[in-house]
């Protein structure tokens, strides 16, 4: 493979041989680890599993290490611009030429064995987090977590966010089989975070097969939400704390900023530090994640919200968004949705709670992948739950200009339903100045 390919071709080239049919086995990515030789790729190892969370408790859990002195790596997905957000050092994205040099090694590494897009991303990360000496590694699961590329290291810290429905072909059709596969991640001797208040039986159960150590929300750390926005964190016997609203927005960002405070005080002994109010105060100033009920702003303008909700789980969470709204706001206005979905989504699932607090919808086609659908096929699912008329956009730029059109400078418009809306929008809205 030549050495001068860009990150681009080398991208396309991952693609290319992407197979057609993945045989969710590790068999294959643990044998080209083997032959990379890495060894541990960090001193502490922490991997974050679950179904709504995942992305803003890495992130968070990355930057309080960071803000306590430390090298760290963060490794998430999907990316929403380029691929260079999957890996992290220090919070910085990967260089081009350093991700390059891993998917040379990797390539040298695998000889005749196949690889997925995500075991490439996987490995490149895990090779540069062992390049650039990082000391604490975080890596976001993809999907599940016993069968995930991320689970063929053995994690020091397990931390498992809220779990619901999704990905049922792949993990099952019950919350005790999709906790089954998420608590995968868990392994001997582990110390395990979870973010529910209880955790599902299957979770509870790999603990103690693993003989692992389990800090429990609102049992080994509690938090409060402050009239102010603020609120209070403490883990065990330690000092309580007061800290400032999460940078996210939303009620649910406080369970994820909580959680991640706990993966701080649970891997801190490792490095002989002691968390301050002053390390996880910063670090969760420094949190920044795009996607996460984004808000864009201009003043002649509606106020624009850009969110990847794709699950029933994230539908609740954006309608209790929306009542937050109405009860800062008042009743003055209309919610307008701009929704775009895979088609193996439950969109009648996810439509279903927001039926009673969007005012107006427009569907768009995805079409950047095989999994995309058409904005009708959209519409026509949903119709029966949402009972009015839907708009169709035939690609996600004119969606963004059609809701543009209907809504008043007072309305609010609400961009969401995948990953794959964020950058369309994003870019629409920054050609057109909302950015």
């Amino acid at each position: 493979m030549a050495s001068n390919r860009s990150l681009q071709s080398w991208l396309t080239h991952l693609e290319s041989i992407h197979p057609l049919s993945m045989d969710f086995k590790l068999e294959r990515i643990k044998n080209v680890l083997k032959n990379l030789n890495l060894g541990k790729i960090a001193p502490l190892i922490i991997t974050v599993a679950g179904t709504n969370g995942k992305g803003s408790t890495s992130t968070t859990i990355a930057s309080l290490y960071h803000a306590a002195g430390l090298r760290v790596g963060l490794f998430t997905s999907p990316h929403i611009w380029r691929f260079n957000e999957r890996i992290r050092i220090n919070l910085e994205e990967a260089e081009d030429q350093d991700i390059i040099a891993a998917f040379e090694a990797i390539e040298i590494a695998r000889g005749e064995i196949t690889l997925t897009y995500f075991e490439f991303a996987t490995l490149a990360a895990f090779y540069l987090f062992k390049e650039k000496q990082v000391e604490v590694a975080i890596l976001e699961v993809g999907l599940g977590g016993r069968l995930d590329s991320t689970n063929i290291i053995d994690a020091d810290i397990a931390v498992i966010t809220p779990i619901g429905i999704d990905h049922t072909a792949q993990l099952g059709n019950t919350i005790a089989e999709i906790a089954r596969e998420k608590a995968g991640i868990i392994k001997p001797l582990a110390q395990v975070i979870t973010a529910e208040t209880a955790p599902n039986d299957s979770i509870l159960k790999q603990v103690k097969e693993m003989d692992a150590t389990l800090y429990q929300n609102g049992r080994d750390f509690h938090y409060q939400r402050l009239e102010s926005g603020a609120f209070n964190y403490q883990f065990n016997e330690e000092p309580l704390l007061t800290l400032p609203a999460p940078n996210l927005k939303g009620l649910h960002q406080y369970q994820n900023a909580a959680t991640a405070i706990t993966a701080l005080y649970v891997g801190a002994e490792k490095f002989k530090i002691t968390p301050t109010q002053t390390h996880i105060a910063n670090g969760l100033k420094d949190v920044k994640l795009e996607g996460r009920f984004q808000q864009l702003t201009r003043a002649d303008s509606p106020t624009i919200y850009l969110d990847v909700t794709h699950n029933p789980q994230g539908a609740h969470v954006l309608k209790s968004l929306i009542a937050d709204l109405r009860s800062e706001k008042g009743e003055n206005f209309e919610i307008i949705a701009l929704l775009g979905m895979l088609k193996d989504k439950d969109s009648v699932a996810l439509a279903m709670p927001l039926k009673d607090s969007i005012q107006s919808w427009v569907t768009a086609t995805i079409d950047d992948c095989e999994r995309g659908q058409s904005g009708e096929a959209l519409a026509t699912k949903i119709q029966p739950i949402i009972q009015q008329t839907i708009l169709v956009a035939p690609s996600i730029a004119t969606g963004c200009q059609q809701v543009l059109e209907m809504a008043r400078p007072q309305d609010i418009i609400i961009v969401f339903g995948s990953f794959h809306m964020m950058a369309d929008s994003l870019n629409w809205f920054k050609e057109n100045q909302y950015v």
